[in-house]
């Protein structure tokens, strides 16, 4: 299957999935490969890093990525949750990057928010700490149960 193929230098994160070719009837890889030119342009932190392998496994769900004691989302699912939810979309620098979209809300509000992102007919990962941050000096381990 031909991958589709866009510069990083053309990607801009507030939307790096509107530059991508529209999919093709039967091309799975669509979302992968966009989310792959991302990486490339977004990959300046380690979690930033961490965040994309995640999204990568999960590309056509809404990944809530706990960092501490909050599930943040960014770029598109960001957009997306803020519509659906109706929270706050805000936009950070990332490393050397522009910038990138960011929402989040607290953990102990999972219960509240995640009914409404299933309810709008969307697929959710919940990727969680795997170890407690104040056990360790590098990037928690992360992953999706």
């Amino acid at each position: 299957m031909k991958k589709n193929t866009i510069p990083a230098e053309e990607i801009n994160l507030f939307n790096w999935m509107e530059k991508a070719p529209a999919p093709k009837s039967g091309d799975e890889t669509m979302l992968e490969t966009v989310t792959e030119v991302a990486v490339k342009k977004v990959t300046q932190t380690p979690l930033m890093k961490q965040y994309f392998e995640m999204k990568k496994k999960h590309p056509d769900a809404i990944l809530l990525f706990r960092v501490g004691d909050f599930y943040e989302l960014f770029g598109e699912d960001a957009q997306d949750a803020t519509k659906i939810l109706g929270i706050t979309l805000t936009s950070r620098a990332n490393g050397k990057v522009d910038r990138i979209y960011l929402a989040g809300f607290p953990h102990h509000a999972l219960d509240t928010y995640l009914p409404k992102l299933v309810r709008a007919g969307r697929r959710v990962a919940i990727c969680e700490q795997l170890e407690d941050p104040k056990t360790t000096k590098k990037l928690v381990k992360r992953g999706i149960q």
